[in-house]
Order: C-alpha cells, then sequence, then structure tokens
C-alpha cells in the first residue's frame, strides 16, 4: 500500500508537471509572434548592414536590394505562410494589360512632369539614356517587391484600407531607404524630397498590387520602370525638382482613382440593399 501511494502521488505530480516542449520557445515560434516585426527588423538590419559596405564593392550594394526579401520570407516560414508568399513571387501569368500599366504609369507620370516643365519654361533637352546598373537593379529591384509589395502590403491590408496600407508601406519603404541619405552630398533635403515621391509611389502600387494579387514580377516591373523614366524623360532634371513633381503627380492621380472608386461604390450600394430588389426577376 505504501508503495502504491508513493506511485500514485509520483503519478498524480507528472501529471500536473508541464511538459517540456510547451515551456521552451523555438527561434521559429519567436519570429512567428509578430511577423511583421520580424520582417521589419530582419529587412533593415540586412539593408543597412551591406549598405554601409557598398562603398567597399557595388556588389555589396546590390544585396542590400535583398533585405526585404529575406525578412518576407524567413517571417512567412515562421508563420507557415511561405507557400502563399512563394505564389505570389512566381505569380507571372497575369492578363497582359497589367504589365503595359506597370510600365506605362511611371513613364505616363514622368511624361507629365515633362509637360509641366515645359509649360513653366523649363523643359529637358532630349530625351536621356540609362546605364547597364541600372538595367541590372531594375531586375534586383525584385528583392524589395518580395518584401514591399507580396508580403507587408497584403499583410497590412488586413488592418488597414488600402490607402492606408499603401502610406504605412511607403513610410516603412521611405525609412528603410535612410542610410542612402546620411551621405554628406545628399542629406535631409534630398531626403524630403524622396519621401514625398516614394510614399505616393507606394499607395499607386499598393493599388496596383491588390489587382494583381500582389505578383512581385509585375510590382518589380513597376518599381524598376519608376526608377528608369526619369532619367530617360527628365535627363539633366535637377533630382530634388523631379522627386518633388513627380511625387505630386502621383498623389493627384492616386486620390483621383480612390475618390472616383468611393463614390462608385457608393453610387452602387443602395441599388444592392434596397428593399424588395431581387436579382432574379
Amino acid at each position: 500500500m505504501p508503495l502504491q501511494r508513493a506511485q500514485s502521488t509520483a503519478a498524480t505530480k507528472a501529471s500536473h508537471r508541464p511538459e517540456r516542449s510547451h515551456l521552451v520557445s523555438t527561434p521559429r515560434s519567436i519570429l512567428g509572434r509578430s511577423p511583421m516585426t520580424t520582417f521589419v527588423v530582419i529587412a533593415f538590419a540586412w539593408t543597412w548592414t551591406f549598405t554601409v559596405l557598398g562603398s567597399v564593392s557595388l556588389a555589396f550594394g546590390l544585396l542590400a536590394l535583398f533585405g526585404p526579401a529575406l525578412g518576407a520570407i524567413v517571417a512567412s516560414a515562421a508563420d507557415g505562410t511561405l507557400g502563399t508568399l512563394r505564389r505570389r513571387i512566381t505569380d507571372w501569368r497575369q492578363h497582359a494589360r497589367w504589365y503595359v500599366l506597370a510600365l506605362a504609369i511611371p513613364f505616363g507620370v514622368a511624361g507629365i512632369a515633362r509637360v509641366v516643365l515645359m509649360l513653366t519654361g523649363r523643359a529637358p533637352e532630349g530625351i536621356g539614356s540609362i546605364t547597364v546598373v541600372e538595367l541590372v537593379i531594375f531586375v534586383l529591384v525584385i528583392g524589395e517587391e518580395i518584401g514591399w509589395r507580396s508580403f507587408l502590403q497584403p499583410r497590412l491590408r488586413t488592418r488597414y484600407g488600402l490607402a492606408a496600407a499603401g502610406l504605412v508601406t511607403g513610410v516603412v519603404w521611405t525609412v528603410w531607404h535612410l542610410p542612402i541619405y546620411l551621405q554628406p552630398e545628399l542629406g535631409p533635403l534630398a531626403f524630403v524630397a524622396f519621401a514625398t515621391w516614394v510614399i505616393p509611389l507606394a499607395v499607386v502600387m499598393g493599388v496596383f498590387s491588390e489587382a494583381t494579387r500582389f505578383s512581385a514580377i509585375l510590382a518589380t516591373a513597376m518599381h524598376g520602370a519608376a526608377n528608369i523614366a526619369t532619367p530617360i524623360v527628365l535627363p539633366d532634371v535637377d533630382r530634388v525638382v523631379w522627386l518633388i513633381l513627380g511625387g505630386a503627380i502621383y498623389a493627384v492621380g492616386i486620390s483621383v482613382f480612390l475618390l472616383a472608386r468611393r463614390q462608385r461604390a457608393l453610387a452602387a450600394a443602395p441599388v444592392a440593399s434596397a428593399p424588395g430588389h431581387s436579382g432574379g426577376r
């Protein structure tokens, strides 16, 4: 009997003892608790490190572009959504019109900016060209877009509206570039001008990405076009000037689009909810 009581007591204690697996957090579980925080920390740490090393070799600067991709992959693997991210990265089967728009929108904005400069008597001369490095970066910005439009934007959309999600993505995207603007030849004014361009662009790209299933390939096409449109269409125009002007055009354009979209939704709402309305008749 004493032996049986001892065994029973030991069994009772064992049944109330927490399992070790519940006490020890794995690296994956820690990273998966807040995927967006994990993404931001990794994206910034990787990119800011390699941006500093970019003064040693251009290769480091190009590697810096992949901070957002790395952050998105790690965060998605941690919370079990890597399959979704993989589908967005490889989603190239889209209607041709989206590829046309991805290229046409940035070049259209640069073209409008050129017209504005012409009307103010400051028209650029001729058409510019781009370097081999700029062509390479056109492709490699997929390292950014896997993070911005295939990971961060859709995550933010679960919490915020379309415009707000784009604005938050734009702010993160802007701050991510901060080390570049700490260089003496650039400085605070250049950074502010960059912010006025990239934040409205982020809202535009957020709307575009939502329409294209957050495809990293299409987002890369638009991002790459935005980078090369200015040196081609607006050669020799002061960087601060074209950043502010281009940002204003993006802001006005997307504001008009979103307001028109809202008006259409409001106009359609009463018809859909009218008493006695039946689609079967």
